[in-house]
């Protein structure tokens, strides 16, 4: 297991970058690498599941749970099943001006191969979110 956290400053207002972080069907707008989201089980609240493809070492299948949402402040996402990397997103919104700033940290459980590779994961994930961060700001900010 291991954990790392990035902030991401976005320029727009906090409601609406909460409404795109938290709207799972526009995932693949800003995550380049999950290409579908499916089977989402309902509007965004505790207890919310959907799947969650993502391409990382061959397409998986990713069963995600809302374990905490609070509007415009915070919303937490924990894989149930699907590989060996099982994240646990926590989104902390806060604002910064007139922007949104999102700390965001990742606990990640790792098992099989992965844990070889632990050591590394931590630096690549954080560029990985840099990037989605960037995304997140041009899909926001138009």
């Amino acid at each position: 297991m291991f954990t790392f956290s990035q902030v991401g400053l976005i320029d727009a207002p906090i409601e609406k970058v909460f409404a795109v972080v938290s709207d799972f069907s526009k995932i693949q707008e800003w995550r380049n690498d999950v290409p579908r989201i499916t089977q989402i089980s309902g509007a965004t609240a505790i207890g919310t599941t959907f799947l969650e493809e993502v391409n990382f070492m061959g397409k998986k299948q990713l069963l995600m749970k809302v374990v905490d949402f609070v509007p415009n402040k915070k919303l937490v996402i924990e894989a149930q099943s699907g590989m060996d990397l099982l994240p646990t997103q926590s989104f902390i919104f806060s604002p910064e001006g007139n922007k949104t700033r999102i700390d965001l940290t990742v606990l990640m459980r790792v098992s099989g191969v992965f844990k070889l590779m632990q050591f590394m994961l931590p630096a690549q994930l954080k560029k990985t979110w840099t990037k989605y961060f960037i995304n997140l700001n041009d899909l926001v900010s138009k």
